[in-house]
């Protein structure tokens, strides 16, 4: 079973068998679409410690080359041991972020320019340009709770895949 906090489907336990999932073609981490999730993606551990990713399923379905985007991200995330790094602290809600906030802005640097690569390697250009397009739409605010700016991250974005 799942185990999700209140954030993004309530208290109870949610049958894996229930779960809409797809094959997430960056890793082989259990990737699962929820229609109204009130996030865009996220990466956590499962009650059993194993790593899962959830998404919006309307978010995929609305801006493909997106969903690609923070599919890879998310992926990036595990790979790169962010997740498991501050597991202690259970699923990363508003106030653990709080704990974490120095890291961050870092982890996301490196998750996208991660993704980058992958998405490179996979010979998607598109999707690339879309998580690029994506985060310049934030302009100078903050993408998320203490994370870069979406200048910020569409310039990292825009620097990874001009690299060769």
């Amino acid at each position: 079973m799942l185990w999700l906090d209140g954030a993004h489907a309530g208290s109870n336990p949610i049958p894996r068998s229930r779960l809409p999932s797809i094959d997430n073609p960056y890793c082989a981490i259990s990737t699962y679409l929820f229609p109204d999730f009130s996030e865009q993606a996220t990466s956590m551990l499962d009650r059993n410690g194993r790593p899962v990713i959830l998404m919006s399923s309307r978010l995929l379905a609305a801006d493909p080359n997106y969903g690609h985007f923070l599919m890879a991200h998310e992926c990036c995330h595990h790979t790169l041991g962010h997740v498991l790094r501050f597991a202690g602290l259970g699923q990363l809600g508003p106030q653990p972020f709080y704990y974490i906030r120095p890291a961050l802005r870092n982890m996301e640097l490196d998750a996208d320019s991660c993704a980058v690569r992958m998405l490179k390697a996979t010979r998607e250009p598109d999707a690339i340009e879309a998580g690029r397009r994506k985060m310049l739409s934030f302009g100078p605010l903050p993408t998320g709770a203490y994370y870069p700016t979406g200048i910020e991250r569409a310039e990292n974005i825009a620097k990874n895949a001009a690299q060769e």
